[in-house]
């Protein structure tokens, strides 16, 4: 449980918002199907530099999904901004590409957890603190 000093930012109801960021329509449907039956609020974005324009635009995110290879802005790019401009978004980066230099990026770049596609929605609930 997270104490109400760390609580998410909510937006609509106290639903928690999330980002999700994939350039691919079936995984984002997926992906933003499983995190509203849960609860959740999800935005979209279809590349890296609309998810750049939208983090800069001011809506609190509690979570983010974001892949790593997206039209314009790369998901490392995308990562380093929601940190920079929402330091307790919680980040799940989710690529195909998976190996321990791709997650070490993705980590220093400011991600909270790696998943590797394709990605089991049970562990993407928890990674974005859905699960429970």
């Amino acid at each position: 449980m997270i104490p109400a000093d760390d609580a998410p930012p909510s937006a609509g109801e106290g639903k928690p918002v999330v980002l999700v960021v994939d350039d691919d329509d079936d995984v984002a449907r997926v992906f933003t199907r499983a995190l509203e039956r849960h609860g959740m609020v999800v935005h979209c974005a279809r590349s890296g530099t609309e998810a750049v324009a939208m983090i800069h635009g001011g809506q609190p995110f509690a979570a983010a999904v974001v892949d790593l290879i997206l039209p314009g802005t790369g998901g490392l790019d995308v990562v380093k901004a929601l940190r920079a401009h929402h330091p307790g978004c919680r980040i799940v980066a989710v690529t195909g590409l998976g190996g321990a230099v791709v997650e070490q990026a993705f980590r220093s770049a400011g991600a909270d957890r790696f998943l590797t596609k394709p990605v089991d929605l049970t562990v993407l609930l928890e990674a974005v603190g859905a699960a429970g």
